[in-house]
């Protein structure tokens, strides 16, 4: 047996960056699964967090507590590694200053990379968004072809563009590591913190009154284990002597898309909560107006006090815009299909979330 063919056939060593987050706890579990095709058979899996992960998975799962930020900590983690899934990243919609983004999202990627490289890691898969294409206006079935907005209406947005092309150029470096980009859609799924948590937060308060928008735009939502089987299936492509993922960006999407509050109905009522009819609804205009108000107040009072605006301009028209995408290119070059049924996803979001709450 040739040293290449061993080292494809021992069982990988794998480290998630972000691994107790939301994503994170999503690919832990697709990894701890026996069988099936997107089995990827680790031989360790660490997760790399500020924080420990809510559940112990019975030893089979290393927690080391660090930062991105920080070169020493990542390169401490890496060593040794074969797979990297660099999931952390610093999420926001104009609330956090453009400085903290940069140094998360985009400092943070290219420790990563550099820690990557140095301890011979073998393939990094890099969790982007969706957004990297949002420019404020409509997308419709938008796909890898896509160019980059020419401006930028979020700095998230911009720093993950940016720290997704650090990846894909570290592919054609003259390292052996492999890389690609999965770009997920709007993730929802157990422990989602952004949408899931947010409208139950929000009924649970009384502050769930009415809709926004005509009710005609579509969203694209994802549910986290599809997203989650997407990322393993592009890691295994990766780790062949031959792969076809390398230096590739594919969209994860699973069922088709709806308005983003028609979506997010069955999940509340299965929680136990009602969401507002469509005939309660606030048209756009209003609400953006609304959103410059709170963003405007909040940056008055920075100096002073710190206040999280309860509305913000970039959140009202991503929910009233058309934003769909396709992940047809991971069908053909990974042979992605959804592993999890539209039913099946929203049911097990509805019960991690009556039993746990919101995150």
């Amino acid at each position: 047996m040739s040293p290449n063919t061993a080292e494809n056939s021992r069982k990988p060593t794998v480290l998630i960056t972000g691994g107790a987050g939301f994503l994170g706890n999503a690919l832990v579990r697709e990894l701890l699964k026996s069988g099936g095709k997107a089995h990827l058979s680790p031989g360790q899996i660490r997760i790399l967090d500020a924080k420990p992960p809510s559940r112990d998975h019975n030893g089979q799962v290393q927690f080391i507590r660090g930062d991105i930020r920080s070169p020493e900590e990542i390169e401490r983690a890496c060593e040794g590694v074969d797979l990297v899934f660099h999931c952390a990243a610093l999420i926001d919609w104009g609330q956090r200053p453009r400085s903290l983004l940069y140094d998360v999202n985009v400092n943070g990627t290219n420790n990563v990379i550099t820690a990557a490289a140095r301890s011979g890691v073998r393939a990094l898969v890099y969790t982007s968004t969706m957004d990297v294409l949002y420019d404020g206006g409509d997308i419709l079935g938008g796909d890898e072809t896509m160019p980059y907005p020419k401006k930028f209406t979020m700095v998230y947005a911009e720093t993950k563009a940016i720290a997704e092309q650090a990846v894909l150029k570290a592919n054609s470096a003259m390292v052996p590591m492999k890389t690609c980009v999965i770009r997920p859609c709007g993730m929802f799924g157990e422990g989602d913190p952004y949408h899931v948590s947010s409208f139950l937060k929000m009924a649970q308060s009384g502050r769930l009154a009415f809709r926004v928008g005509n009710g005609r735009s579509l969203f694209q939502h994802v549910y986290v284990g599809n997203v989650a089987h997407a990322h393993v299936l592009a890691a295994k492509s990766l780790l062949e002597p031959r792969s076809i993922a390398a230096g590739n960006v594919y969209f994860a999407t699973d069922f088709d898309a709806k308005n983003f509050f028609d979506y997010m109905e069955p999940i509340l009522n299965g929680i136990g909560y009602r969401m507002p009819p469509r005939s309660r609804s606030i048209p756009m205009p209003v609400m953006y107006a609304l959103g410059v108000l709170c963003e405007g107040a909040s940056w008055l009072c920075r100096p002073f006090i710190h206040l999280k605006p309860m509305i913000s301009r970039t959140s009202v028209t991503m929910v009233c815009r058309d934003l769909t995408f396709s992940s047809g290119k991971a069908c053909r070059d990974l042979g992605y299909t959804p592993l999890y049924t539209e039913e099946e996803a929203i049911a097990r979001t509805i019960s991690y979330f009556r039993e746990n709450g919101p995150v």
